[in-house]
């Protein structure tokens, strides 16, 4: 009784606080994915003080194995993990490469939907490696389908569970590639210099992509999360340049410089969810301003901003780097990292009240330095006692 009793009252805490997104995130990678060690670090970063959230991520294949069959369980243990500790959740339902297979199967087993197959590179391709992936056409009436009734599934499930109060915000995923990003494959064997990529654009023409049918998907995706979540502010992850193949309206390859398509996408976004809406980018490294495109959608589109450090030395590993290039990343120190970090919530200057809400930290980086991740919580929060001794 007395677990019960405990775990009832972290509940309520969290319903309290519920719209108050700031702070720290754990940001845990693929659960279905990390190592038991892994896990049992992010855990300890959870228990640090200065945390304030975990930025839950998990995918699609592992919440729906077969279609129409979900499994809740893996899931349910990081919400009451979190709920325990009373920590803020933000969830991270990833599709791209986290698709179901079964989606690409014929009926009565799976979707039927056209796979597209691509192998991309990161990082356009400094790194020298390549990764396989099969993801659906973003507008394909069926993947949006399924993707609308995940989302319904996953929203009835926390509310059967009494943890759907619990949940502080969502990331809108549904377009992405490898990771949480709004983003598409769109590498080339010429862009990246290796052989090993597939080429990204030839693929998208012969699915027909167009602009159009990107803003049409999204006008899509962003409804079902309206639809199953309409209380809950959300998050987009975007990426700042090329961020989606060059192709124009008719068809056509697009040479030079192609639009941005994140402007069109942000602002039906932000007129769709009005002061909820998030815009996140998830890069930030000592001594480089924070993105100027992610305080200007915020300035003009009226949005909250937040960060997520880089991740150049892997989430099993040293988390973030705190130099340039990242094929030869330095690690950080504890002076470099807390750079780092108020580089991210202060990103305009110290002296301008311009604020990220919040910033998503790697376990690594969280164990390896936890009185800048305190430093830094209470930046975010306003309870800068010791800001003269620290800048």
């Amino acid at each position: 009784m007395r677990r019960v009793w405990l775990a009832c009252l972290a509940l309520l805490a969290l319903r309290a606080r519920a719209q108050d997104i700031r702070g720290i995130y754990v940001f845990s990678n693929d659960v279905s994915q990390i190592s038991t060690q892994t896990g049992k670090n992010v855990t300890a970063a959870l228990g640090l003080p200065g945390t304030d959230g975990l930025a839950l991520v998990i995918g699609w294949d592992a919440i729906e194995p077969t279609m129409g069959n979900y499994d809740f369980g893996l899931l349910d243990q990081w919400i009451h993990a979190a709920i325990a500790g009373n920590k803020k959740i933000e969830l991270v339902i990833t599709a791209g490469s986290a698709t179901p297979s079964w989606m690409f199967q014929p009926a009565p087993v799976g979707a039927g939907v056209t796979p597209l197959n691509f192998t991309i590179s990161p990082h356009s391709g400094q790194t020298g490696l390549c990764q396989s992936e099969t993801m659906a056409a973003p507008w394909d009436a069926t993947y949006l389908n399924r993707w609308d009734l995940m989302l319904a599934a996953v929203a009835a499930h926390l509310k059967s569970n009494g943890t759907y109060s619990a949940i502080t915000l969502l990331r809108i995923t549904g377009i992405n590639r490898t990771t949480d990003e709004l983003r598409l494959p769109l590498e080339t064997p010429q862009s990246t210099g290796l052989p090993c990529v597939t080429n990204a654009l030839t693929t998208w023409q012969q699915a027909g992509y167009k602009p159009s049918l990107l803003l049409q998907a999204w006008d899509a995706i962003t409804s079902s999360f309206k639809k199953s979540f309409p209380d809950k502010p959300l998050s987009v992850a975007i990426i700042v340049t090329d961020a989606f193949p060059g192709i124009a309206e008719d068809g056509s390859l697009i040479h030079g410089m192609p639009p941005d398509q994140n402007p069109a996408l942000l602002t039906l976004a932000s007129q769709k969810f009005p002061g909820k809406l998030i815009v996140q980018y998830n890069f930030l490294m000592p001594g480089e301003a924070a993105s100027p495109a992610v305080i200007n959608f915020g300035q003009t589109l009226h949005t909250r901003i937040a960060w997520q450090t880089n991740e150049y030395l892997g989430q099993s590993g040293g988390g973030a780097a705190c130099s340039e290039p990242v094929t030869s990343p330095t690690p950080c120190t504890a002076a470099t990292f807390l750079q780092l970090l108020q580089t991210g919530v202060f990103p305009l200057g110290f002296s301008n009240p311009l604020r990220a809400q919040y910033i998503e930290v790697f376990q690594s980086n969280a164990n390896a330095f936890p009185s800048d991740i305190l430093a830094a919580h209470n930046d975010l929060l306003g309870l800068e006692r010791h800001r003269g001794a620290r800048h």
